[in-house]
């Protein structure tokens, strides 16, 4: 069976931020206390990650209200 390829607008915010900050999804995934293929999966929208979401913003210093808005469904 194969995935979406495709970022969520949240993944695209991710991946931006984690470019800016010169670190790798692996340190994040790390960071926020789950494997890379994990937060692959909440990246690419076939996990929801409520769990790590706020983990997430709070590594890479995201505004929660942009993250709310790329989020709303």
């Amino acid at each position: 069976m194969k995935g979406n390829n495709h970022l969520t607008p949240f993944g695209k915010m991710v991946v931006k931020a984690l470019t800016d900050q010169d670190m790798t999804k692996s340190e994040l995934a790390r960071c926020i206390g789950t494997s890379p293929q994990h937060l692959s999966r909440i990246l690419h929208g076939t996990r929801p990650g409520e769990k790590h979401i706020p983990a997430i913003i709070a590594v890479l210093a995201l505004d929660p209200r942009k993250v709310e808005e790329v989020t709303a469904a």
